[in-house]
């Protein structure tokens, strides 16, 4: 008797994982575009329409990921930091530069900035866009 009931304990101990793994897939389904796997978005991943809240504007950063250009009369400093040729304090004086003395008309208008020539300019060229969201 007490072999049989040691054999039933067993058999139970066995089939616990597999019931555990059962009920924690009858949890609420994740949102329609939330990544599969444990739950880590991948490094490129934005956000998806089920997210609350308003919708908010791409940051430089997400912008290049994506492949699109970064706008040169709405950047921040931010925005224009991790553009290619860039640095934080080049983005900052162009930023100013465009408070000073009014929105970029070309891209050539950049090297209006100190420490922007030509060859810095040609790396950042496919990065930007005048304007526009």
């Amino acid at each position: 008797m007490a072999r049989r009931l040691a054999l039933a304990a067993l058999c139970l101990l066995s089939l616990a994982p597999s019931v555990w793994r059962l009920l924690q897939a009858r949890q609420a389904p994740p949102p329609a575009c939330a990544p599969v796997g444990r739950g880590v978005a991948p490094r490129h991943w934005v956000g998806c329409p089920a997210d609350e809240g308003p919708p908010r504007e791409l940051t430089g950063r997400e912008r290049l990921l994506s492949g699109l250009p970064v706008p040169l009369n709405d950047a921040t400093p931010e925005d224009l930091a991790p553009v290619p040729g860039f640095t934080a304090r080049l983005a900052a004086e162009a930023v100013a530069d465009r408070a000073r003395r009014g929105p970029f008309t070309s891209l050539d208008d950049l090297t209006r900035v100190r420490g922007i020539g030509p060859g810095r300019l040609a790396k950042a060229r496919p990065f930007l866009a005048l304007g526009g969201r």
